[in-house]
């Protein structure tokens, strides 16, 4: 509670400058604009009254003569946050206004340090929960009184909201995250304009103009007359006339090779039109296959309006390309930049990664992008790559986004996952295509062959009687064994994610025009080649793996239909190079060998394969399994009068990529060099950082502590690993050479 200080001030600011005090943002102006954006922002969820209030609330700690103080020069530490959640939770306790008022105290308590977890009544004052702010001493701020009457404020109200939990307490955390970050960008917005007059946001083509441009791209586009292009316009087509559906959750069950990117565009932008949404967000599973579809976009719909925000995403590459074109706009650059902190922008293209953990972020800076998540078409291709122990929270969140925030989700994968399990019974799904099983069996370019058991000098012999083939195992060992027992020449490649990824791009570049060329091409590859790689094999080996995994491989083999006789042969790996099968591959490996066995007489990849095969998958998991890091009893706890949530907590333990990997730096490149020669010299690193990425090889920890021991690694600033000697320690053909470790998980490819 707040403790008694002499006033000194009597004028209140929000922000200094270089300029006269007078010059100076005043408090109330900060409060009213803040409070008037966030309305604004607010508006279009429901969430108008509630947004107000909390932007004119969040800074009243400001009013305090210690901040005043320090925004005159004196160097104390003040804590301004905490005021405005301990006034409003006051203002209203013991009356029907008292939980509202704590899902308002969540966001204005971590406007700055992020949404707090509940914590408990015994809480220390100095911890860093919502109770412990409540009861924490701070200055005095009354002075607020002589500027704002907070009676004239409106009650507190909560839309009608769905709920998608039996108990409501998940909808109402995510209506606290969709405030909160509609609270944090209208404070950064506010604040910015301040700062910086010539700002150049916004003002980009609304998406019914997208949407033409988009439409005269395709029809200018010569497609030659196939089959298999026949089919694509038919998928095309059947997504134009859904598009004119109502909201909700969609599938778009279509073959590998079917034309998902561009047709569920084509679907997202007509739809996006009949329903006046404000931006499409196209989610990717993996960072490796962003930049072929976000060219494909940009290609389409121009790059000032296309947003790529991912980690590997250079922008100093992108404006050096930029800047060689005639129409080079610098403005429009920044613009990107700008967007890429909040996606308020028409298209945006990130991955599962970025798209998840903002949604269960607690950091302010990642969740500014979260209430641009509403109002939009969310596009998630290769659906069935969201990792198993996540699949209830992500479910959980797509469908609040789509009960509860006007958004249109779409699951595009050629191996749909039996997902209606998941959901909240108030919610179905809704196919796009009007018969799938017979788009499957139009589209079947491979049949499956069982080769049994094989070992490697088997499998390598049988790779070397073709004259181009793909071959792809489950870890990297043996990716490795079965490359070195090949003839060393010119048209042999590994692939693997010891390779960094701009080294991986260039490999594969070379493959496809091999390819293209009819010249000889043998490819040995872990599960990276599997999704989203655009190369066509006249025929192809897979280890036994989980069925989604095959099919994704079969996409892989006679893709444009040149042959009417393609063979995927799948083998089971007699090895030593493999210890010790990870268990969901050996798991999902079982269910597999057992759909082979059931649909031997039928086609084991047609649609009813692949649902027997999720049936099977999911019967043989518990409960627990689908959210394995216990993410959502965050916000389900036992009934109580007020909200009781852990937003730190959960955000801590929703990570898609597990944290017990470590990125090493392999300066080969002349760029990566120039990169990690500035690296010492700048305050914050974190945009070099993620130029880096393209570089950088993620390796488990017991990798690395070999590495280490080696005396391969050196480390900057103390924090940042940076390969030794590459041309020793880094193979061009087979990437990062790690000595002989123990333990973990090396063997399984990351």
């Amino acid at each position: 509670m707040a403790t008694k200080s002499p006033n000194t001030y009597t004028t209140f600011f929000a922000h200094s400058s270089d300029e006269p005090q007078e010059e100076w943002q005043r408090l109330l102006d900060h409060l009213k604009n803040t409070a008037e954006k966030s309305a604004a922002l607010g508006e279009p969820l429901g969430l108008e009254n509630l947004a107000y209030i909390t932007g004119f609330l969040h800074d009243l700690g400001k009013y305090t003569q210690k901040f005043q103080a320090r925004l005159r020069g004196k160097q104390v530490a003040v804590d301004h946050s905490t005021a405005g959640a301990q006034e409003i939770v006051n203002y209203y306790k013991k009356t029907r206004f008292e939980a509202i008022a704590h899902l308002i105290a969540y966001c204005i308590s971590g406007h700055h340090s992020g949404l707090p977890d509940i914590g408990t009544i015994i809480d220390h004052e100095n911890d860093p929960t919502l109770h412990a702010r409540l009861k924490r001493e701070i200055e005095p701020y009354t002075d607020y009184r002589k500027e704002i009457d907070i009676d004239a404020l409106p009650k507190p109200t909560l839309p009608k909201i769905l709920p998608t939990s039996k108990s409501g307490g998940f909808s109402l955390s995510f209506l606290t995250r969709m405030l909160y970050s509609i609270l944090v960008d209208a404070d950064y917005l506010e604040t910015e304009s301040f700062y910086t007059q010539d700002i150049v946001r916004g003002a980009y083509p609304r998406l019914t103009y997208l949407q033409m441009f988009f439409q005269q791209e395709l029809d200018s586009k010569q497609f030659p007359q196939s089959p298999i292009n026949d089919l694509r316009q038919h998928i095309r087509q059947a997504c134009e006339e859904r598009a004119s559906d109502e909201q909700g959750l969609f599938s778009l069950t279509v073959p590998t090779g079917g034309g998902k990117t561009i047709s569920s565009m084509q679907f997202a932008l007509l739809h996006a039109k009949k329903h006046n949404l404000q931006r499409i967000i196209y989610v990717i599973p993996y960072t490796s296959i962003i930049e072929q579809n976000a060219k494909v976009f940009k290609e389409m719909l121009g790059n000032d309006c296309v947003l790529e925000h991912h980690s590997n995403f250079d922008w100093e590459q992108f404006s050096k390309e930029q800047s060689r074109s005639e129409d080079a706009d610098d403005s429009a650059i920044e613009k990107l930049k700008l967007a890429s902190e909040n996606w308020d922008i028409p298209i945006v293209v990130t991955t599962n990664v970025q798209f998840f953990e903002s949604l269960y972020a607690s950091r302010s800076s990642s969740s500014r992008k979260v209430h641009n998540m509403a109002n939009s078409v969310i596009i998630f291709d290769e659906a069935q790559m969201i990792p198993n122990s996540f699949i209830k929270p992500c479910l959980i969140a797509i469908s609040e986004l789509v009960l509860n925030y006007k958004s249109t989700a779409i699951l595009c994968t050629a191996t749909q996952p039996e997902f209606a399990r998941f959901l909240p019974g108030n919610i179905e799904i809704k196919e796009i295509m009007p018969n799938p099983s017979q788009l499957y069996n139009a589209f079947k370019r491979v049949s499956i062959q069982d080769a049994g058991t094989m070992d490697d000098d088997t499998l390598a012999q049988k790779l070397s009687e073709h004259h181009q083939t793909l071959c792809i195992v489950n870890t990297r060992k043996h990716a490795q064994k079965i490359f070195n027992l090949l003839p060393k020449n010119n048209h042999v490649f590994h692939l693997s994610t010891l390779m960094y990824p701009a080294h991986r791009q260039q490999v594969i570049a070379t493959i496809k025009d091999r390819l293209n060329n009819n010249q000889p091409c043998i490819v040995i590859s872990t599960q990276v080649m599997e999704a989203g790689v655009d190369l066509d094999f006249p025929v192809g080996y897979r280890a036994l793996a989980g069925l989604d995994s095959i099919i994704q491989a079969g996409g892989r083999v006679n893709r444009n239909r040149k042959s009417a006789d393609a063979k995927l042969y799948i083998f089971e790996p007699e090895t030593d190079a493999i210890k010790r099968v990870p268990g969901y591959i050996q798991q999902t490996g079982d269910i597999t060998r057992q759909i082979l066995r059931r649909w031997k007489d039928k086609d084991p990849i047609c649609l009813e394969a692949i649902q027997d095969y999720y049936e099977s998958l999911y019967s043989v998991q518990s409960d627990h399994a689908f959210d394995s890091a216990r993410v959502l009893p965050c916000f389900e706890k036992p009934p109580s009068r007020l909200p009781s949530f852990d937003f730190r907590t959960a955000s801590e333990r929703f990570k898609l990529i597990g944290s017990d990997t470590i990125a090493v730096i392999v300066p080969r490149e002349s760029k990566a060099q120039d990169l990690l020669e500035k690296l010492p010299w700048v305050q914050s690193p974190g945009a070099l950082l993620r130029q880096l990425q393209i570089y950088s090889v993620n390796i488990y920890r017991n990798e690395f502590q070999a590495l280490i021991d080696a005396g391969k690694v050196n480390m900057i600033n103390k924090t940042i690993p940076v390969l030794l000697d590459p041309d020793q320690t880094y193979d061009e053909s087979l990437g990062l050479t790690i000595p002989v470790c123990s333990g973990g998980n090396a063997y399984f490819d990351i």
